[in-house]
Parts: structure tokens; sequence; C-alpha cells
């Protein structure tokens, strides 16, 4: 079985790359953590992705994006752009402190080998790792009327 193959799924992988040998052997990428230095500047404010993140690939994104594009959306409503610092640090604090917590503990080889067979036998603190990176916009947005 070629390297595409278990990916193929349909798309013609294998007969478009035939047996091109590998340029290097496959490798992955991460942590991918982007820093920001502040998120208002004047009449500019930085939500979703270009305020800032731990690591892309959690999928955080997406609620901590919609949550400071709310709060983004208040402060320009209530003629005061400057809060955003803060409450952005509000809406992301459960996942910046998670996701650091996922990304240092996996950083050893072991450790990260012991994620998988952890969360099958501690299913409950899997879950609540989950929620506290994933939940929590519904209550948030009860706050703005949604």
């Amino acid at each position: 079985m070629s390297r595409c193959a278990a990916t193929d799924a349909g798309s013609g992988c294998v007969a478009r790359v035939g047996a091109a040998e590998w340029a290097s052997p496959v490798r992955g990428a991460g942590p991918l953590r982007q820093r920001v230095a502040r998120r208002v500047a004047g009449r500019v404010l930085l939500v979703g992705d270009a305020a800032g993140y731990v690591d892309a690939l959690t999928g955080e994104g997406l609620r901590v994006g919609l949550e400071s594009a709310g709060a983004a959306l208040d402060a320009i409503e209530a003629g005061r752009p400057a809060v955003c610092e803060r409450r952005w640090a509000d809406i992301s604090r459960s996942y910046r402190y998670v996701t650091a917590t996922l990304v240092a503990a996996t950083s050893a080889a072991p450790l990260r080998r012991a994620v998988v067979p952890a969360s099958r036998a501690l299913p409950g603190v899997f879950a609540h790792a989950v929620e506290a990176l994933g939940g929590g916009v519904a209550e948030s947005r009860r706050g703005r009327g949604g």
C-alpha cells in the first residue's frame, strides 16, 4: 500500500503521485503559538487568530474568535475599544491555560503517547478538558442577549 492510499478516499492521490519517491520523512509541526503584543491599537481591534493563540490545532479559535468579535462589537458600540484587551484575556483564559498545559505535557514523547490511553481511562478529565476548550459559548452569548 502506498503512503497516500490511506488518505486517498477517492481523491486520485495514488494516480497523481504514482511511484514518486518521498523527499523526506513525513513530519508534523507545532506547537504553533502566535503571540501578539496587544489587540487594540487606536481604531484597530484584533479578533480571532489575529489576536494570538497558543496552538492552532485545538479548534479553540472558533469559540475565542466569535466571543472576541462580540466583545469588539460591544466595545465599538460603547465607544471604548480599549476594553477589548481585558475582555480578550477573560474570554481566552481557560483556553490558554488548558491548551498551554496540553502542549507542555505532550512535548515529551512518553507523555504524548500516554494522552489517548489516559483520556480513555479518565473520561471525566478528558470531558472537562474538551468543555474548557470548546464550551461556554452559549453562556457568554446569553450575556449579550444572544
